[in-house]
């Protein structure tokens, strides 16, 4: 049976971002509004759609193979299909993906994310970040600090999840037992599994919270099931 993680234990809380500290749907719903108007005020950029799905598409397909060299591959395939240049691809990935989100960040934001954050701090634990794409602009947008981050895109990772490389690495940077750490994430399949194979305990923000201990709502509800616990020792 699944046991709720103790967060009496927690030297540091390592969290997920897309998903998890904010509402990737209602940011999907804003970046499709702006999408649209990007190409009714020119046709020819349709293609740019076709683009970021086959983008998506084949990053996720990189994760579940656990390749290597995300870097290069996650260009080189969608650039392979579309009779592009990688960079062409990763011209309109950075501009869709990484910077035209970040004003909306904000305004998706979980509820109780900075309060939670500031628990964290105030009863001695460490606040850090794995995510599988680069997170630095976004926490800035979502206006939260991590401490410590460590992307998948890094060049010392270049893996995802599920793959436990990057954990593995967050881990020896904190200097912590994966026993005293608790994850948090959204996705079973990728934020899930690999806190199963680094031996960490999680829980996972989930629309379905059934799973008393294990799923949770908002940073709101977590918090009060968090700090009902003993404070860890200094």
């Amino acid at each position: 049976m699944y046991e709720p993680p103790d967060w009496s234990r927690a030297h540091a809380v390592i969290f997920d971002v897309d998903g998890t500290l904010y509402d990737a749907a209602r940011l999907r719903r804003r970046m499709l509004v702006a999408l649209v108007a990007h190409c009714l005020a020119d046709p020819r950029r349709l293609s740019d759609l076709r683009t970021l799905h086959l983008y998506r598409r084949e990053r996720e397909k990189l994760a579940e193979a656990e390749s290597t060299d995300i870097l290069r591959r996650q260009y080189e395939r969608p650039a392979r299909l579309l009779g592009l240049a990688p960079r062409e691809v990763e011209a309109i990935v950075q501009q869709w993906i990484h910077q035209r989100p970040l004003p909306y960040l904000r305004q998706c934001r979980v509820d109780g994310a900075g309060q939670f954050f500031d628990w964290i701090r105030s009863s001695g634990g460490t606040v850090a970040v794995l995510s599988d794409y680069p997170a630095k602009a976004k926490l800035d947008a979502l206006d939260l600090a991590a401490d410590v981050i460590v992307c998948g895109t890094d060049p010392d990772v270049n893996r995802l999840k599920p793959h436990p490389g990057g954990l593995e690495a967050l881990l020896r940077r904190l200097d912590v037992h994966p026993s005293d750490c608790i994850l948090v994430g959204d996705r079973d399949s990728r934020d899930g599994e690999v806190a199963r194979r680094a031996g960490v305990p999680y829980v996972l923000r989930r629309r379905d919270n059934r799973l008393s201990g294990r799923t949770f709502s908002d940073f709101i509800e977590l918090l009060a099931r968090a700090s009902r616990t003993r404070p860890r020792d200094s």
